[in-house]
């Protein structure tokens, strides 16, 4: 019988949220003035270099998604206990709930719904979090859907035990971390040219992505 943390830790499933967070993060980064949907240490470092220039309105902007990522990771915990607790599937669950949040958020921008443009950013970083911290493992290895630095040092220290050890388990690692961080540059490079074609629409892309996830979890489970 398939689990849900089988389904958790399939490859392609990773592969579509890397793709889908590098995306997100390439079309908020753009789109809305340096700001990232899912990369907070970015946003963090930016708000201190405002706050130090004494900008409040420009910290601000780059504070506020960095507490509604900090509510996404705190809603996961609290809504997955409850899942389990009700012996429910936490992954589908939790898929559904990201992809409603990002497709309605998402049309609600493009249909020109007037919130300040910070408030948008924090609102998908609330749903990026639900997406970090509830797929954490491909193929029983760690890695991080919406950053690629951790991942790009797991992917490293493989590379050296494979010239250490000569272990081919050394070589998979590598291939599953080097295809999350080139699928998270194919997503920021794709968003470029979404953005141009797509405008507002831009982020129904990530709606796309997601619901593709939702549908391979969905089937999968079966």
């Amino acid at each position: 019988m398939t689990t849900s943390a089988d389904i958790k830790e399939r490859m392609r499933i990773a592969i579509i949220l890397a793709l889908n967070a590098g995306f997100m993060d390439g079309f908020s980064f753009f789109h809305f003035e340096n700001r990232f949907i899912g990369a907070q240490s970015g946003n963090l470092i930016q708000a201190a270099l405002e706050l130090a220039k004494g900008n409040i309105a420009l910290f601000l902007n780059f504070i506020i998604p960095i507490f509604f990522f900090i509510a996404g990771v705190v809603t996961r915990g609290l809504y997955s206990h409850y899942l389990a607790d009700h012996h429910r599937f936490d992954a589908l669950y939790l898929l559904v709930l990201q992809w409603l949040g990002v497709t309605i958020t998402a049309l609600s921008y493009a249909l020109g719904l007037r919130l300040p443009v910070s408030l948008y950013v924090g609102i998908f970083s609330f749903f990026m979090a639900i997406q970090y911290d509830t797929f954490t493992k491909t193929h029983g290895r760690a890695y991080a859907s919406i950053f690629m630095t951790g991942n790009l040092r797991s992917m490293s220290v493989n590379i050296a035990q494979y010239f250490l050890t000569k272990n081919k388990e050394n070589l998979h690692a590598v291939w599953t971390y080097l295809s999350l961080a080139t699928s998270f540059f194919v997503g920021a490079f794709v968003s470029v040219f979404a953005l141009k074609a797509f405008d507002n629409w831009t982020m129904l892309g990530s709606s796309l992505l997601l619901g593709i996830v939702v549908l391979i979890a969905r089937f999968e489970r079966n």
